[in-house]
């Protein structure tokens, strides 16, 4: 096990002080989704897990990290950030204690403290601009002016008493292009973007797929386990590289299969079925892109009958009504209402997703 992997399951997770509400994990979500499309563009693995020792770590391995970037994520209806508020120690509010709150800045430079020369980078990362930066939407805090710079650092020695030097460099604040009134709609227009960009312009709305995977993110935003082991972090709050490349392949799968009008001639079935189960066929190629549990407890069932020998000597009008009569029952308990004209589109589409 590497020694970041080491620290990051030894070191106790800080409490969050953070208003627990939808909105701001939501927020949150979205810029992660979007991190992990930007990262998915280099070759290499990456993990990206939602409220470890920040509210988002993006590691470069998903499986052995040496290297880790994180990120504070906070959104502004209006106005900036300023050096104030960023550098603001906001007394406790526990009963007779006289503590002082983190700051943003304070809280970010506790895991370069706490991570050292493993840190890439901490970034505060709003959709509201700073009114002192250098004039850029993402910047080093090394590339302020000196007087605001050396403001910001005496902030931090107050804050950090035992640190000799403050590492300014790994500091950064980050300028995320969400709109925040219509978060949604902008990510899934990088979503849709993604997927142009790695598959070509498909036929067909990614929506259902954006939907199933933002609030994938936003549950790992929200997961209240506290799990010891790496691989159960990942599980309960993270997003891989295998799990964008899944994002991919489902809509792959959905684009290469045959389109209605080829398969219907193969049938031969009387023209009504012909016609409900060509209907349920279509709907059923969006619909698999925002499976459930269930739904893909089905698809390893439909699957697995399909695998059998006696699938191999049927036609396919057989193969439909054979299968059917096997898994319908089970079918229909999964996913109860669901008409046999569903189960058979379901069936056709597990068959030449096979094949």
């Amino acid at each position: 096990m590497s020694s970041l992997k080491t620290k990051l399951t030894s070191t106790p997770l800080r409490e969050d002080s953070g208003a627990d509400t939808a909105s701001r994990y939501r927020f949150q979500a979205l810029c992660g989704l979007i991190l992990v499309l930007e990262r998915h563009k280099l070759d290499d693995d990456y993990a990206l897990i939602f409220e470890y020792h920040d509210d988002i770590a993006l590691l470069d391995s998903s499986i052995d990290p040496s290297r880790v970037a994180f990120y504070q994520v906070k959104s502004k209806k209006t106005g900036h950030w300023t050096q104030a508020a960023l550098t603001k120690q906001k007394k406790s509010t526990k009963k007779d204690s006289d503590d002082f709150l983190p700051s943003y800045l304070g809280k970010m430079y506790q895991n370069v403290i706490a991570f050292g020369d493993d840190v890439d980078s901490a970034t505060f990362l709003s959709n509201a601009p700073t009114n002192f930066s250098p004039g850029q939407n993402d910047f080093c805090l090394d590339e302020c002016d000196q007087g605001d710079l050396e403001k910001i650092v005496s902030k931090l020695e107050t804050e950090f008493p035992s640190e000799t030097t403050i590492r300014t460099e790994v500091l950064r604040i980050g300028r995320s292009d969400l709109s925040l009134d219509d978060a949604d709609n902008h990510a899934r227009g990088k979503f849709d973007s993604f997927v142009v960009e790695h598959l070509g312009e498909v036929e067909f709305s990614t929506a259902a797929l954006f939907k199933a995977v933002s609030e994938e993110c936003s549950r790992k935003a929200r997961a209240k386990t506290n799990p010891t082991q790496f691989e159960d972090v990942l599980k309960d709050r993270g997003i891989t590289r295998s799990d964008a490349a899944g994002w991919l392949a489902t809509v792959s799968e959905v684009v290469d299969c045959p389109k209605w009008e080829s398969i219907a001639p193969k049938l031969n079935l009387p023209f009504m079925e012909e016609v409900r189960i060509g209907r349920e066929w279509r709907a059923y190629r969006v619909a698999v892109l925002n499976p459930n549990e269930a739904f893909r407890r089905v698809r390893r069932r439909i699957s697995k009958e399909l695998d059998t020998p006696v699938c191999e000597t049927l036609g396919l009008t057989e193969l439909l009504d054979h299968v059917s009569d096997i898994i319908g029952d089970e079918v229909r308990q999964e996913l109860a209402p669901i008409n046999q004209a569903r189960i058979k589109a379901m069936i056709l589409y597990e068959t030449y997703s096979k094949n």
